[in-house]
């Protein structure tokens, strides 16, 4: 379970005092806030709907105009009923003209009346006489293109629809007057919102038209840019919840604004004034002042008592703590610097004595240990020269059955020069040229022994391989058992040993290594003894039938500390391979270096 620190104690404690105050507060203004948007959003809640019942009232207005028309008026009765191009039935036409000429003037909202004959598709046009020229024609084809066929007509022959024109909309409603003739009126929902520019809506505040599912149909302009209004998210903000308002994001840095709407009876749009909530408490300076400035003091103080608790106690703490994971990683040389506090002057004194203790006794300890480790490291070392000296005799009696006296003389000065070069146990390390002089004095002993059946190849560029020394006899066990346990006489080929030296980077740690690859081409390993190889579980024994193997792994982990890799495997084509991964600069010199 992890501990809390004095830090965190002193913190929480401070915070579950300042944190019900500021809560406090923030609750305050919440509800201060609210009780500001209620009151609000209810005067705007009776401007919006009394507007709306205004609009509500024209459409009705209009829809019995159209209505009476349609039932009463001889002209438009008997638009459809005369053939196309007789003279009742541009008298019909002209009568038609006449009389929605004389009424649109007292409709001073609505923006034009129209009479259209289906069969003919003629359509009967008249506008306020201020609708611009370039708009007249734009709606008079807007119609023609919608009373053109019965499925256009029909969304507007029951109630009032939306009609989009150039980027603007209107509501249009059409009536049928019987006979293929018909009846209708269009106004664009703009002149709808001119009643508010006379309203003071703030800098920021905002009217606007909508349909149910959220499209933006009109709206009021900056009055200081005449730039629109931003797009809205308006989808779902006309829901019939029964709230009195709902809170919209306009897209300007995620303001937030209040939405007051009321539907229409006559058409499926919505009548809304949005109103930013930042500016609802702009007439109670004080309240807010002292709303904002509360945290941010409170935030302040706990800064200060912060501060003042990190130079009078924390950092001592600190500096303490700092210290003994320095002394838990090794570093004795750590020492504390005096307090200006008692307390914490007599704990430093007493941890830099134990610091003294500790590195003199952590001192004599790892000398100890350093006599110990070479101590081991040269009877390792030893345990391989019965080894060698059995198979080097093993040879010299194969040699003297055959009576071979000169070659067992050139042998036995061979073999004078490898039991010199592996009798030096008080060696730690050899440069990698006399080990490989060594292999290659081996090699030659095998090669004269099995003559035209044995070839051996070594490949280290001195340039690069000379300043490195080893531990001795690294090499030279994985050479033997190449060819005690995988010599095999091939008809036509002889038994090849090949000895690779190159300098790579580790791919684990990324250090500079000294790659050594030994490889041949004979029965290489058996599938039970390669696994148990590569597994690594065959170093864990001891004094194995390999013990030059072993010997080799052990020898590297006392004088790499751990950093060697031995790896096993077959080749492709068969034969054994061992890789072995040496590191250019053993950790034990460098630990030596550094004591």
């Amino acid at each position: 379970m992890r501990k809390s620190t004095l830090r965190s104690r002193l913190v929480l404690g401070f915070a579950l005092v300042t944190a019900p105050l500021i809560v406090l507060l923030i609750v305050n203004n919440w509800y201060a806030m609210g009780v500001v948007q209620k009151q609000v959003a209810g005067s705007n809640k009776n401007l919006v709907t009394m507007n709306m019942d205004q609009i509500d009232q024209k459409l009705a207005e209009a829809d019995h105009y159209l209505l009476k028309t349609t039932l009463q008026d001889p002209g438009l009765l008997a638009l459809g009923s005369y053939p196309e191009g007789s003279e009742e039935a541009v008298y019909a036409k002209v009568n038609a003209f006449n009389r929605l000429s004389q009424d649109i003037p007292y409709y001073g909202d609505m923006d034009a009346f129209f009479a259209y004959r289906a069969s003919s598709r003629e359509l009967i046009f008249a506008a306020q006489q201020s609708m611009p020229y370039e708009e007249k024609e734009a709606v008079r084809g807007k119609l023609s293109a919608l009373l053109a066929t019965s499925e256009s007509r029909q969304p507007y022959m029951s109630r009032w629809g939306v009609v989009s024109l150039d980027g603007e909309y209107a509501l249009l409603r059409v009536m049928d007057a019987d006979k293929g003739s018909y009846a209708g009126a269009w106004v664009s929902l703009n002149r709808f919102l001119k009643p508010f520019h006379a309203l003071d809506m703030g800098d920021e505040g905002r009217v606007l038209i909508a349909s149910s599912g959220g499209t933006l149909l009109a709206y009021d302009h900056d009055p200081a840019s005449g730039a629109p209004a931003a797009d809205l998210p308006l989808a779902g903000a006309f829901a019939d919840d029964g709230r009195l308002y709902h809170t919209v994001s306009t897209g300007e840095g995620d303001a937030k604004r209040i939405m007051v709407s009321q539907h229409s009876r006559m058409a499926d749009i919505h009548l809304a004034v949005l109103l930013p909530v930042r500016s609802l408490l702009e007439r109670l300076p004080m309240f807010q002042w002292f709303i904002y400035l509360m945290p941010p003091l409170a935030v302040g103080l706990l800064l200060l008592f912060l501060v003042y608790l990190q130079r009078s106690i924390l950092m001592p703490v600190r500096q303490l703590l700092k210290g003994m994971r320095q002394m838990r990683a090794g570093n004795f040389n750590m020492r504390l610097a005096p307090s200006r506090l008692a307390e914490f002057d007599d704990i430093n004194g007493t941890f830099n004595r134990m610091s003294d203790e500790i590195e003199t006794l952590k001192i004599d300890i790892y000398e100890e240990h350093i006599k110990t480790q070479r101590a081991e490291l040269r009877h390792l070392q030893a345990q391989i020269h019965p080894h060698f000296f059995t198979n080097c005799l093993n040879l010299i009696y194969s040699l003297a059955q055959v009576k071979n006296i000169a070659l067992v003389q050139k042998l036995t000065l061979q073999l004078v020069k490898h039991l010199r070069f592996t009798i030096r146990t008080n060696v730690v390390s050899v440069p990698i040229d006399e080990e490989l002089a060594h292999i290659r004095n081996y090699l030659s002993i095998q090669e004269m022994r099995f003559p035209g059946a044995f070839e051996y190849e070594i490949e280290a560029p001195p340039a690069e391989t000379e300043p490195i020394e080893i531990p001795p006899l690294t090499i030279q066990p994985f050479v033997e058992n190449a060819l005690e346990h995988g010599f095999c006489y091939n008809e036509g080929e002889p038994f090849r040993v090949r000895i690779e030296l190159r300098l790579v980077s580790s791919p684990d740690s990324g250090r500079r290594c000294l790659a050594v690859t030994v490889s041949d081409n004979g029965v290489g390993f058996e599938p039970g003894i390669l696994e148990k190889l590569q597994s690594g579980d065959y170093f864990g024994y001891e004094y194995d039938e390999h013990i030059g193997i072993w010997n080799v792994y052990h020898r590297c982990q006392l004088y790499y500390r751990a950093a060697t890799t031995i790896r096993f495997d077959n080749g492709p084509a068969g034969g054994a391979i061992v890789e072995l991964m040496l590191p250019l600069e053993p950790e034990s010199e460098r630990r030596d270096a550094h004591v």
